[in-house]
C-alpha cells in the first residue's frame, strides 16, 4: 500500500515537473516573439536614425518614461509633460522601481523598460496559466484555455481583410485595443502586463480565500491590491466591485455577513490609501485635475457591446452561443462565483460613466474564455465525436488545436505590421539623430524648471530626455492640449508676427526652442531670423535656440 502511495507521489511530482517545464519553454518562447520586433527595430536603424525603443503608442509610453526618469531621483515628482509648474505631487510604484534601477545599472530609461518588459510578461502569462489550473478539469482544458487567453485575439484581421474594398482600417479600435489582448499587452506595454497579472492573481487568491474561508489569504490578496493600487489604480475598481459582490453573494446564501464581509475587506482594505490618495490627487490638485479632465481628448472608449464580438472574437461568441452546463449560480463554488461575477458585474464596468472606462477591459478577455473553451469542449466535442466518430480524447485534441489555431490570426497581423511599420524608420518610433543630440544637449544644459517649446512629436520625448518641461507633449498630461497644439502650428508659421511668438514665450515661460525636421513640417518660420532668439546648440538636422527676454535683447543692443 505505502508502495502504492509512493509511486502515486512519484508520478504526480513528475507530472508536475513536467508541466512547469512545458509551460517554461511555451512562456520564453512567447517572449522570444515579442522580442523580434525590438530586434529587427535596433539592428535595422539607419545610420541617421535612432529607435526610440517604443514599439506603440508613443505619446503614453513616453509620458511613462518622463515619470521613471523623475522617479530616479525623488519619490514624488511633477507633471514635466505641460508647461505650467506644479508641486511634485505624484506617486507610482511600477516607475519608481524602473528609475532607479535604470540608474542603478546605469543604463537608459527605454533600456530598462526593455528589461524588465520579459519579467512583466512573465508575470502576467504565469498568472493566467495559474488561474486558468483553477477552473480547468484535466490538463487539455487547462492548456487550451492558456493558449487561447495568451495568443488569441479577435477577429480584427477581418477589418484587414476588407481594407481593399473599404479603402481603410475602419473601426481600428476593433483591432488595436490593448487592453483585451494579452499578447499585444505582453509585446508592447510592460506597466500594463504587470497591473493584469497583479489584478489575476489577486482574483485568484480571493476565489480560494473564499473558498477555504482563509484570512491568510484574503491578506495576500489585500496586500497585491495594495501594490496595483499603487500603480494602477483604475483597476481597483474592478477589485472592488467583483470582490464586493462576491461577498454579498456569499452572505447571503450562507448567512455568515460577518466572515464573508471580513474577507472582502481584508481584501480591499489595504488599498483604501491609495485609492484616497488618488482621488484627492485628482481633485485637489489644478494640474492633476486637468490632467484627468482631458482624458476625453484620446476619443478612445469601450467598442459598443457588438463591436465587442469583434475585439474579443470568437471566445465572446461561443459563450454567448453555447449552453453554460456548469453549477447553478445559487450552487457555485466561490471560485467559480467569483469568475462570473468577473464577467458578468465586469461588462457592466466597461461602460462607467468615465473618459477612461477602456481600463475597465482589462484582463476582461480571461473570464471570456475560460468559461469559452469550457463550453466548447462540452458541446462542440460530443458533437465532433459523434459526427466522425473519434474518441472522445481525440475529439478534446482536435477541437482544442482548432481553437487555439483559429484565434491567433489577429496577432500574428499586429506583430507582422509592427516590422512593416518599423521598416519606416521614420517618426514617432525613430528620431533623427540630431534630434536626439539637440535632447542630449539640453539635458546637460536646461534647468529642470525650463520649458521647450517643438513640435508635438519631439515634445513627447523632451521630458523623458532632458528632464525639462515640455510645451506639447501630451494629450492629457498638457493642460490645454488643442489650445497649445494650435499655439504651435501658429508659433511656427511663417505668416505669424513675432509679437505672438513673444507673447508664448512670455506667457508661458519658454526658455528653449527645438527646430529640426518636424518643426520644419510645421510651417516656414525660421528661429534664426528671429532677434529674440539666439542659436545655442548647432547641427545640420536640428538647432535649439534660447529665447531672450526684453532686457536681455535691450542690453544686447546697446
Amino acid at each position: 500500500m505505502r508502495v502504492g502511495i509512493s509511486a502515486h507521489r512519484a508520478s504526480a511530482v513528475l507530472g508536475s515537473l513536467s508541466e512547469a517545464i512545458v509551460f517554461t519553454v511555451v512562456t520564453a518562447t512567447i517572449l522570444a516573439i515579442t522580442s523580434l520586433p525590438y530586434t529587427f527595430a535596433y539592428f535595422s536603424a539607419p545610420p541617421d536614425r535612432v529607435f526610440t525603443g517604443i514599439l506603440l503608442n508613443v505619446p503614453d509610453t513616453a509620458q511613462y518614461l518622463s515619470w521613471a526618469r523623475e522617479f530616479s531621483h525623488s519619490l514624488l515628482v511633477e507633471n514635466k509633460l505641460t508647461p505650467e509648474q506644479g508641486d511634485a505631487l505624484f506617486f507610482n510604484l511600477f516607475w519608481l522601481v524602473i528609475g532607479r534601477l535604470a540608474v542603478g545599472l546605469d543604463v537608459g530609461f527605454a533600456e530598462m523598460l526593455q528589461l524588465a518588459r520579459p519579467l512583466a510578461g512573465a508575470l502576467y502569462l504565469g498568472a493566467v496559466y495559474w488561474i486558468t489550473g483553477l477552473y480547468a478539469r484535466d490538463r487539455l482544458q487547462r492548456w487550451v484555455t492558456f493558449l487561447v487567453i495568451s495568443l488569441g485575439g479577435g477577429l480584427g484581421w477581418l477589418l484587414v481583410l476588407a481594407k481593399p474594398i473599404t479603402g481603410e482600417v475602419l473601426f481600428p479600435l476593433d483591432l488595436y485595443v490593448s487592453e483585451a489582448n494579452t499578447f499585444l499587452t505582453v509585446l508592447a506595454f510592460p506597466f500594463a502586463a504587470t497591473a493584469t497579472g497583479l489584478l489575476v492573481l489577486i482574483f485568484g487568491l480571493t476565489a480560494l480565500a473564499f473558498e477555504r474561508e482563509s484570512f491568510r489569504l484574503a491578506g495576500l490578496a489585500g496586500f497585491l491590491t495594495l501594490v496595483l493600487g499603487l500603480m494602477h489604480a483604475y483597476d481597483l475598481i474592478v477589485v472592488y466591485a467583483v470582490v464586493g459582490s462576491v461577498a454579498l453573494f456569499e452572505a447571503v446564501r450562507k448567512r455568515r455577513w460577518i466572515r464573508s464581509i471580513g474577507l472582502a475587506a481584508m481584501v480591499c482594505a489595504w488599498s483604501a490609501p491609495a485609492a484616497g490618495y488618488v482621488t484627492l490627487l485628482t481633485t485637489q490638485s489644478p494640474i492633476w485635475h486637468g490632467v484627468l479632465a482631458q482624458y476625453g481628448n484620446a476619443g478612445v472608449y469601450t467598442p459598443l457591446p457588438a463591436h465587442l464580438l469583434v475585439l474579443l472574437g470568437l471566445p465572446l461568441i461561443a459563450l454567448l452561443c453555447l449552453r453554460d452546463r456548469s453549477t447553478a449560480w445559487q450552487k457555485a463554488q466561490p471560485r467559480e462565483l467569483l469568475l462570473r461575477c468577473w464577467l458578468v458585474i465586469g461588462f457592466f464596468l466597461l461602460y462607467i460613466p468615465t473618459d477612461f472606462q477602456i481600463k475597465m477591459l482589462g484582463g476582461w478577455q480571461i473570464p471570456v474564455a475560460i468559461l469559452a473553451v469550457r463550453a466548447v469542449l462540452e458541446e462542440i466535442v460530443p458533437f465532433i465525436g459523434m459526427r466522425f466518430q473519434l474518441r472522445r480524447q481525440h475529439a478534446e485534441m482536435a477541437v482544442g488545436i482548432l481553437a487555439v489555431l483559429v484565434v491567433v490570426p489577429v496577432n500574428l497581423y499586429l506583430l507582422s505590421w509592427r516590422f512593416v511599420d518599423l521598416g519606416r524608420h521614420d517618426y514617432p518610433y525613430y528620431l533623427h539623430r540630431d534630434d536626439v543630440a539637440a535632447l542630449r544637449w539640453l539635458d546637460a544644459n536646461a534647468s529642470p524648471s525650463d520649458v521647450v517649446l517643438s513640435s508635438l512629436t519631439i515634445g513627447e520625448y523632451v521630458p523623458s530626455y532632458t528632464g525639462s518641461h515640455a510645451f506639447l507633449a501630451h494629450w492629457a498630461q498638457t493642460l490645454d492640449f488643442y489650445g497649445k497644439r494650435d499655439a504651435v502650428g501658429k508659433y511656427f508659421d511663417q505668416a505669424t508676427d513675432d509679437g505672438y511668438r513673444q507673447s508664448i514665450d512670455s506667457r508661458y515661460g519658454v526658455k528653449f526652442v527645438v527646430y529640426g525636421e518636424a518643426e520644419k513640417s510645421l510651417g516656414g518660420f525660421d528661429p534664426g531670423s528671429a532677434p529674440y532668439l539666439v542659436r545655442v546648440f548647432d547641427s545640420p538636422e536640428a538647432k535649439v535656440y534660447q529665447v531672450q527676454s526684453s532686457g536681455s535683447q535691450a542690453g544686447m543692443a546697446r
